[in-house]
């Protein structure tokens, strides 16, 4: 019997990745995990209410866009 482990998604690859505090960019996006359709799954998952954030970067005379989620700064418990 073997088990096999399910394929994660482009979206939940993208989702997993925002959320633990990367950004990411279509260029990014491609070298990581060689997605081609990074822009649409950004589309459905801001669709899906998943508040992505993104700015306009110039670098090296290219101009493009990086996403993120903004997540909560992590609250420190103090007497603990």
């Amino acid at each position: 019997m073997s088990t096999r482990q399910t394929k994660k998604s482009y979206k939940q690859i993208i989702h997993n990745h925002m959320l633990a505090g990367h950004s990411l960019s279509t260029y990014e996006a491609f070298d990581l995990w060689q997605i081609t359709c990074f822009l649409q799954r950004i589309s459905e998952l801001r669709a899906q209410g998943v508040a992505i954030q993104d700015k306009t970067v110039k670098r090296n005379g290219k101009t493009f866009k990086i996403y993120w989620i903004d997540t909560p700064a992590q609250q420190t418990v103090e007497g603990a």
